[in-house]
């Protein structure tokens, strides 16, 4: 059937609706009477003529258009046409029609008429039921299986080999017998399945050999013969099944045989026959890919699946070739099993060449390019000189530089594709060159290693071999490259070849200086040699200096890789460092010249920094301790940095960079302090403020407001450093008399900021950076104050009376940036400060209780804000924020210690917690109550606290839960000892539960319309019950009993959603709730087993599905996840998460707990899925069904068929499922005929 008549039937079916493309409506035809039953479009009008007339028109023009394409000529047959082409191929008794007779050309005679239904046509079903024909025959075929296999009363070899036998013949008749009847997709379904027992087939007469002979043997003499005929019949009958089976068979003989020869080979092992065997499919593979246009011009379609299949068996017997010729060779390709190996890789690669005419060739040219360089590559192994020669890696250089030259020369290549065959000579060229960096790299490391340890202080003759063999190799390999960039005719190639070919020889350079044997510091000099006249010659060689940055970058690298070798080299020797650093940091001054602008600055960073290094070095060889040093080196840093500033002779740049650079060290001497203080460090950090100081003032072009804000941010934390370092020169510890001090400083920056803000607002920069200087103070002096306090409170030597003294002057003078700067935050933090304070007095009284220290601020924050609110007068959100802090700061800390607290001795402690918090929560519930008011209906003057205190009572009322789970765990006793502690944890939740959904009907009351306002409630009441459950059968049915009225809620939900809006949370929310349940109940494995708790888990959630399926959606709702299943459409969205969740767990358990029963109910509820899918037009129980049948069947054979699981009944159920699938199926078929395609067999589910 033509695409053409597809089409045709599709416009003028007349039960299939135009509109919704609907043509089944639960188990009838749409279109009844003119009105779509699901759409209700009415067609009975003019308009609906009109429409059946222009789909009468478009099937008249593309049946011309058909007729004018049978009519075209083919090349092969000069005045045939292809119609008549393909109608001699076909079988002459396939079924075939006019369509002239099938559908009639002429309009209805009224347009009440137009769109009256013909008798039902049930095209899907057709279709669906050719799709569980190959089900059908597939269950069949397991149930033989297992009853030829795996039956205990059937072990004889001739009886299983004639059941096989029969079985085949069964199949093979099944086949030839449906495809003469027309039913082409059944009979290659079937064809299929006969191909498995062909295979057994072949097995059993491979296994009948003679002792003397390999069974390999017989097992190629069967599928030379059977692929042959397969081959010959399936072209003769068009069974696709067996042209492809043929092919396949054809192709794998010569592995076969290569098998039976290296079995009975009595020298060198099986491994080279074998490896010639595989090589053998390849080329016999190439063969048949060479005939199969002929099987294409003979059957008239194309056969890409089966050239596919052959490219996919010459790519697996490539591969598999490779090592079984690797095995054959165990102590490693030398000699003439190089040669061997060598002539492997080789005649791969022809044949990947070869192959490039018919399949992939982009693919094999790549593949072929890979093997010709592997090749060569073996085969220079075979040069009789050792393995640890050096000059081995030259060798290889060549071999893999020679395919490359050979594609930039040659520039006619035929089929074979240029750029994948460039690209793969490439990356095996790489596969040789990146060895060879790693070697040049890893002997560098090695002997910098070596320098650094004090072992090495010369290069060896040997090191400097290998280094000279891989410095040439790499510029073989360079060379190579740069001659294909030459003949790349495309210019971006040419230009990425030409750089790889640039920074492959830049590496080979590099390693120049290491090939010499001479002492290491003639290699650092003749880095720095090569450093310096790489810059030197940029600098001065006109073409270089006028020259692209592309073709200038290479020589930056050599100069800069050249630098930083010669640097590393020259440690840990700190006279040579020394030396050698002031050396480098002229060579990079000589680079900064050459360098871009925009760069010069990293120039002068880099260079700065390796300054104050190499001095530090210079300083080490003195008698200064490594303090000291640091402290010189800060100092130092620090003095030029304030020249520069003072000055303005660098450009901004580079004073930014020396800048960065100058903070490194001074932040190592702020790190020396946690360690030891000393006058070292109050030395150079006094610098650093003298700086800090003078950058907030400068004057200097450059000097952003960043800048000064960066540096006021310092002022204080280095003179509170300056304190630390000078108090603990004191005798005994300085922490009583530094704390005080630094908390007196940051008393007085906090209100002294604005004088220094008043100074520089008279600048001509104006007030921005004023008031960037004053903020940056005010933040640094309040994070060094809160340092201060974390001091205060964990060192021993300053105690809780210091901690009292440094709150209390903290907040003394964020108390005066409040009153006078009008700063908000001084208030908060003085409330902070002082309250921290009040918490010192009380601790050092001996208060441990925790909720005296919360309470009162909580409380006071409460009583504030509701004092604010009932004033009537400015903004809401600040008292109700205040509010809202203080109920969170009365409640969270209780809760938290009852969650949180371990086993008490006292429990009546934590019933005494929970009995407020709960008494808390029906308070507030209370509360809000007596504040809501209906929509409409004027609000108080707490509304911005309404909700606030609702959702306290909420989490107050959590305890309940939180209790009910510390009993659950047996943290706590329940408050009856003899009751189950299911009981006590159902209560408490309960309570919970009832007060959160008391906050969700009075939010509702208020206008709330939200379906989450309940999902509180269904948590508490879920969350608290779980953790309770034991072995005991009163705990596990009363959570089988929650989990089913958790069900009946959402089936419920969905049920009324179309009379009331929904009030519980969206469905997936409360059946997770319910799975939750479940699973909790399952845990102890007792009373029930997991299909107990995990059928009614999935048919619920099917049944919601089904509900809304049939019944409608809801106009109203998005579709989304918090909408379904009310907003979502097919049965895909609506009925398989149900299905699923209904199969899976079952499936499951059959792997973990394999019984006969499990295995046979999932394969009923599969069948029933398939068939109501089927019956139904449902894509989801239709889909899934099937694919959970051969799920479960590789399960039961996962867990060992026989042993758990009764083969008897289980050959038996797939034989009844098969046998019916296949009777409803070809039964079906036989009345109505064969669709066109697989996509037609299921384009009708919905």
């Amino acid at each position: 059937m033509t695409w053409t008549e597809d089409v045709a039937r599709f416009l003028l079916d007349t039960a299939q609706c135009p509109r919704c493309d609907t043509r089944l409506w639960h188990g009838a035809p749409a279109v009844q009477n003119g009105v779509c039953a699901r759409c209700h479009v009415d067609l009975r009008d003019e308009r609906g003529a009109g429409v059946w007339s222009a789909s009468q028109a478009a099937v008249a023009a593309l049946r011309e258009r058909q007729a004018l394409i049978d009519a075209l000529p083919t090349a092969d047959a000069p005045g045939a046409s292809t119609h008549e082409a393909v109608g001699a191929a076909a079988s002459p008794d396939v079924g075939t029609s006019d369509p002239s007779e099938s559908y009639p050309r002429e309009p209805y005679p009224a347009a009440s008429d137009a769109w009256v239904p013909t008798p039902d046509r049930p095209r899907s079903a057709v279709s669906l039921q050719s799709v569980l024909a190959v089900v059908g025959a597939g269950l069949l075929g397991v149930a033989a299986i297992v009853f030829t296999f795996l039956n205990p009363d059937l072990t004889d070899f001739a009886t299983r080999t004639t059941i096989i036998a029969v079985v085949t013949a069964v199949f093979l008749g099944g086949a030839w017998w449906l495809r003469r009847r027309g039913l082409a997709f059944s009979s290659e379904a079937i064809g299929a399945l006969a191909m498995v027992f062909l295979a057994l087939d072949i097995w059993a007469f491979s296994d009948a050999a003679p002792d003397d002979v390999s069974a390999w043997f017989f097992g190629a003499l069967g599928l030379a013969v059977s692929g042959g005929a397969l081959l010959a019949v399936g072209v003769r009958t068009g069974m696709r099944v067996w042209i492809w089976s043929g092919l396949v068979g054809i192709a794998i003989v010569p592995a076969f045989l290569g098998y039976a020869i290296g079995e009975q080979s009595t020298a060198g092992g099986s491994a080279w026959p074998a490896a010639w065997g595989h090589i053998g499919v390849v080329a016999l593979a190439w063969g048949l890919l060479e005939l199969l246009p002929r099987f294409v011009r003979k059957l008239g379609h194309s056969l890409s699946a089966d050239a596919a299949t052959l490219g996919v068996i010459q790519a697996v017997g490539a591969i598999t070739a490779i090592p079984l010729a690797v095995s054959a060779a165990p102590s490693g390709f030398r000699g003439s099993e190089s040669v061997w190996g060598a002539v492997v890789l080789l005649t791969l690669a022809a044949l990947g060449f070869l192959t490039t005419r018919r399949i992939v060739p982009a693919v094999w040219s790549a593949v072929s390019g890979l093997l010709t360089s592997a090749g060569l590559v073996v085969l220079v192994t075979a040069v009789p000189i050792a393995t640890d020669d050096p000059w081995l890696v030259l060798l290889a250089s060549v071999a893999v530089t020679m395919p490359i030259v050979a594609v930039g020369v040659i520039r006619r290549t035929g089929s074979v594709h240029r750029v994948p065959l460039a690209v793969a000579v490439l990356a095996a060229a790489g596969v040789v060159a990146v060895p060879i960096g790693v070697l040049l790299t890893g002997r560098s490391l090695l002997l910098l290693f070596s320098r650094w340890q004090g072992f090495a202080e010369a290069i060896e003759p040997s090191a400097a071999g290998w280094a000279l063999a891989a410095v040439a190799g790499l510029l073989i390999i360079a060379g190579g490259v740069a001659v294909l960039g030459r003949g790349t005719g495309r210019t971006s190639a040419r230009a990425v070849i030409t750089v790889l070919a640039r920074w492959l020889a830049v590496f080979a350079v590099l390693g120049l200086p290491l090939a010499v044997a001479a002492p290491l510091t003639i290699s650092i000099g003749l880095a720095l040699a090569l450093a310096a006249v790489s810059f030197i010659a940029l600098a001065v060689f006109t073409p270089l200096r006028t020259a692209n940055l592309g073709a200038r970058l290479p020589i930056h690298a050599i100069g800069y890789g050249a630098l930083v070798s010669a640097v590393a080299f020259s440690w840990p020797d700190e006279a040579t460092a020394s030396v050698t650093g002031a050396v480098a940091v002229a060579v990079l001054a000589l680079a900064a010249r050459t360098a871009p602008p925009r760069v010069r600055s990293t120039h002068t960073a880099v260079g700065f920094g390796y300054a104050l290094v190499a001095g530090a070095a210079a300083l080490s060889l003195t008698v200064l301790e490594p303090l000291g040093i640091l402290a010189l080196v800060t100092s130092a840093a620090a003095v030029v940095v304030l020249a520069v500033s003072i000055g303005s002779w660098l450009p901004v740049a580079s004073w930014y960079a020396a800048l960065g650079v100058a903070a490194v060290p001074f932040i190592a001497s702020v790190a020396t302090v946690l360690s030891e203080r000393s006058w070292w460090t109050a030395l150079s950090v006094g610098v650093v403020l003298v700086l800090a100081a003078t950058l907030v003032g400068t004057r200097r072009s450059g000097s952003v407001v960043e800048l000064r804000a960066g540096a006021a941010a310092i002022l204080v934390p280095t003179a509170a450093i300056v304190v630390v370092c000078l108090t603990a020169q004191l005798p005994g510890s300085g922490s009583p008399y530094a704390l005080p001090v630094i908390a007196v400083l940051v008393a007085c920056a906090l209100p002294g900021s604005a004088l220094l803000r008043a100074v520089l607002a008279r600048r001509p920069d104006g007030e921005r950076a004023a008031a960037a200087v004053q903020l940056a103070i005010e933040v640094s002096s309040l994070v060094t104050g809160a340092v201060a306090v974390v001091l205060a409170l964990v060192r021993i030597a300053a105690g809780l009376e210091i901690a009292f003294v440094v709150l209390l002057v903290l907040g003394i003078g964020a108390a005066a940036s409040g009153l006078w700067l009008r700063r908000t935050y001084g208030w908060w933090t003085a409330a902070a400060a002082w309250t921290g304070a009040l918490w010192c007095a009380w601790a050092m009284i001996g208060i441990a209780v925790v909720e005296p220290y919360v309470l009162p601020p909580a409380i006071a924050a409460i009583v504030v804000g509701v004092v604010f609110l009932a004033r009537g007068a400015g903004e809401r959100r600040a008292p109700a924020a205040l509010v809202t802090t203080g109920l969170g700061a009365a409640i969270a800390p209780s809760l938290g210690l009852l969650a949180g607290g371990a086993t008490s001795g006292d429990v009546m402690v934590g019933y005494w917690r929970v009995g407020a918090l709960l008494a808390a929560g029906v308070v507030f519930v209370v509360v809000g109550a007596l504040l809501t008011r209906a929509p409409g209906v004027s609000a108080t003057r707490f509304e911005s606290i309404r909700l606030p205190i609702l959702a306290a009572a909420v989490v107050a009322g959590a305890a309940g839960t939180v209790q009910a789970i510390r009993v659950g765990i047996g943290l706590d006793a329940g408050p009856v000892d003899a009751a189950h502690p299911l009981i006590a944890a159902l209560g408490f939740s309960l309570v919970s539960s009832a007060i959160a959904f008391a906050v969700a009907r009075i939010v509702r009351t208020g206008g709330a319309s939200s379906r989450w306002l309940t999902a509180p409630g269904l948590a508490l009441l879920v969350g608290g019950t779980i953790w309770a459950v034991d072995a005991n059968p009163l705990a596990i049915w009363t959570l089988w009993g929650l989990e089913l009225a958790l069900l009946v809620a959402m089936i419920a939900t969905v049920w009324r959603a179309r009379e009331t809006r929904p009030a519980f949370p969206p469905v997936w929310f409360q059946w997770a709730l319910a799975w939750v349940t479940a699973v909790a109940a399952w845990s102890p494995r007792e009373v029930l087993r997991v299909e107990g708790f995990s059928l009614p888990l999935g048919l619920a959630l099917t049944l919601v599905g089904a509900i809304v399926l049939v019944r409608g959606t809801l106009a109203d709702e998005k579709p989304g996840l918090n909408s379904w299943p009310l907003a979502s459409t097919g049965s895909w969205r609506l009925l398989g998460p149900g299905i699923v969740a209904t199969l899976l767990p079952s499936v499951m358990a059959t792997f973990t707990s394999p019984d006969t029963w499990r295995a046979i109910l999932v394969v009923a509820m599969a069948l029933v899925a398939v068939l109501i899918g089927a019956r139904k037009t449902l894509a989801a129980p239709f889909i899934l069904g099937i694919a959970a049948l051969p799920i479960e069947i590789l399960v039961v054979f996962l867990v060992q068929l026989g042993d758990e699981i009764s083969p008897l009944l289980w050959w038996i159920t797939l034989a009844t499922a098969g046998l019916v699938l296949l009777v409803i199926a070809v039964g079906w078929e036989r009345r109505t005929g064969a669709d066109a395609s697989l996509a037609a067999r299921i384009r009708d589910l919905r």
